[in-house]
């Protein structure tokens, strides 16, 4: 015969709620349904918490999101053993339950706990054994995880399968996770509990009993979830410029205050590909040294043994790794362990295997041409060591303007493509352009009329172009005839004098159509919690500073408000740069040369 085992379970989810109803699931059999032999039930009450809000401010500032953030339209129970073992990551998979959707919803009525819906229902087991006094068996539920007819995360199904085994990215896939038509998937937060102490993610069942009637008599365990996706929005202040606006905005640039940029849309570049099923912690504090270190897969996690002190003080302090609200029960974790935190990734063609990286082909990412809460893009959890907070690996929002310099006002026609030469401040205008070629190209050749010149090639294409042969054409009539001078020689005396370098990446931006490019890294911890200012270290291993600093965190809002643009930006999507620090300490001037006219002073002479 079969024993049947129930247990009462609250699960709350920590990001934001839905609308849901209270449920029996599954049947007892032919029976009375209730003491049937081999069935077994769950007491289950999920409570659905608010989002994190905005990240890179201060920690704990929450918002419920939108609906569509909170519905939940499956759900699936976990249960592991704990044996004798004294790490959750090798306490052994038991069986999966599934909770159907859980419907219906009630909201909570508490502002202040982070809570925003529960939901409460009775689950069946068929394996666990009764656990009266609790603490054997542990939880994790997973919701949302179906996309059609396919799943987002791969159940365990082997009882030899341990939890640390099964939370790998090879459980996942992507391209499904980020998926949130059918909801977003959800899984368990880690939780902190003591001072120095690692957080843990699966909970312990406070009981196992025989009846359903009794497991739902006694208290039940409680779970908190969080989505398994980082949120970005961006907007405009509110009390400054809009360059969201139809007509965009004034530049804010002393030299470029009169030109227009108008935001047509963004994105969000160097996305991750890769996921582990739920929130990883485990390792932050000791480390990890891979079994396999030839694996292409492994990566060593260096120890930070400081980071759950928790101890309070003026920023940088170790109390940002958690949650310190003094209203909510459950101290949630601010930081975490990705499937490529530690890859020392420096080369381009490795990142792109890691990350998604926004191309001039608008389909090689999702673009978003709305601004505004209402207006999100959706991407999976990126952090990363100290060692490498760099440009490769970190998360940033591309934004796309049309740029509409004022010099082009002066000009007729539509051609709305402008150029900058080198470092140069000055705004050129195809006319211009081709005006100053023809200076230099004068000056090349040494003759006293002005040659006709074209422009041609990648040179009427968006990004950073030196002269070539095939991209200018300078002709000079010899009599009846126009004679073609582009050769070898003179587009290298013309990159000359125009301060254009191939090998420094120094030429002449095309802005075609007018189309401008900007980018934002994305902050977790950021200016306040972080704070770095030029002429410091990048980063120098110090943790304590500023691990952290940049990063998208799962089940985390990232709201960036475009206060200024100073003038134009890149004329294409800019490749990013792997070696290079987040921050980097390159020092500018903007230094005006003005050549004066000769100071002429005459006398007279008596010889």
């Amino acid at each position: 015969m079969k024993i049947k085992h129930f247990f009462g379970l609250a699960v709350i989810a920590a990001m934001s709620a839905s609308c849901s109803s209270n449920e029996d699931l599954g049947t007892a059999g032919s029976g009375t349904g209730t003491n049937e032999a081999g069935v077994s039930y769950a007491s289950i009450t999920i409570n659905l918490p608010t989002a994190n809000g905005t990240r890179a401010t201060t920690n704990d500032q929450f918002d419920g999101g939108t609906a569509s953030e909170y519905a939940v339209n499956d759900a699936t129970l976990l249960i592991f053993e704990k044996g004798t073992e004294t790490s959750e990551n090798n306490f052994k998979f038991v069986e999966a339950v599934q909770l159907g959707n859980l419907e219906p919803w009630k909201k909570d009525n508490d502002s202040n706990n982070g809570i925003t819906t529960e939901a409460t229902i009775t689950a069946e087991l068929n394996s666990a054994k009764v656990d009266e006094a609790g603490g054997q068996y542990y939880a994790l539920v997973i919701l949302n995880n179906k996309v059609g007819t396919e799943n987002k995360v791969t159940i365990p199904t082997a009882t030899t399968e341990t939890y640390g085994t099964w939370n790998v990215a090879d459980k996942v896939n992507a391209t499904n996770l980020v998926n949130n038509s059918n909801g977003f998937y959800m899984a368990n937060a880690p939780e902190f509990t003591t001072k120095d102490v690692e957080p843990t993610t699966l909970v312990p069942i406070k009981g196992i009993y025989r009846t359903k009637e009794e497991a739902q008599s006694k208290p039940g365990t409680t779970i908190h979830v969080e989505r398994g996706l980082a949120k970005v929005t961006v907007g405009s202040n509110s009390t400054g410029k809009n360059y969201f606006a139809t007509e965009g905005d004034n530049a804010t640039g002393t030299n470029y205050k009169s030109d227009k940029v108008k935001i047509t849309n963004w994105a969000l570049d160097v996305t991750n590909k890769k996921s582990f099923p739920v929130h990883v912690t485990s390792g932050l504090k000791t480390g990890i040294t891979p079994a396999a270190p030839t694996d292409p897969t492994a990566q060593t996690v260096p120890a930070y043994s400081d980071i759950w002190k928790n101890d309070q003080g003026t920023a940088p302090a170790t109390s940002r790794f958690v949650s310190n609200s003094t209203t909510a029960t459950f101290k949630r974790v601010y930081w975490g362990i990705d499937p490529n935190y530690s890859m020392g990734l420096t080369d381009l063609d490795k990142c792109k295997e890691q990350f998604t990286l926004a191309t001039a082909e608008e389909s090689a990412v999702t673009w978003m041409d709305g601004s505004g809460s209402e207006h999100p893009l959706y991407c999976l959890e990126n952090t990363f060591d100290i060692n490498n907070m760099k440009q490769g690996q970190t998360t940033r929002v591309l934004v796309k303007a049309t740029y509409t310099p004022n010099v082009l006002a002066s000009e007729s026609g539509t051609d709305k493509t402008f150029f900058m030469i080198g470092n140069s401040l000055d705004i050129w205008t195809t006319k211009t352009l081709k005006d100053q070629i023809a200076s230099k190209a004068k000056e090349a050749l040494r003759i006293t009329t002005d040659p006709t010149v074209e422009l041609t090639g990648d040179l009427l294409t968006a990004g950073t172009h030196v002269l070539t042969k095939s991209n200018v054409s300078i002709k000079i009539k010899e009599g009846e005839t126009e004679t073609e001078k582009v050769d070898d020689k003179l587009v290298a005396t013309l990159n000359t004098k125009l301060g254009l370098d191939k090998d420094k990446g120094i030429g002449i931006k095309t802005y075609k159509n007018g189309e401008s490019y900007y980018i934002a890294r994305i902050k977790h911890f950021g200016d306040d919690l972080t704070p770095w200012t030029a002429g410091n270290e990048t980063y120098d291993g110090k943790n304590l500073n500023w691990l952290g600093r940049y990063g998208v965190l799962r089940n985390n809002w990232y709201d960036l408000t475009v206060n200024s643009i100073s003038g134009p930006g890149y004329p294409d999507v800019p490749e990013v740069k792997p070696k290079s620090p987040d921050d980097e300490d390159t020092k500018y001037i903007n230094v005006s040369v003005k050549i004066l006219d000769w100071a002429k002073r005459t006398q007279n002479v008596d010889l």
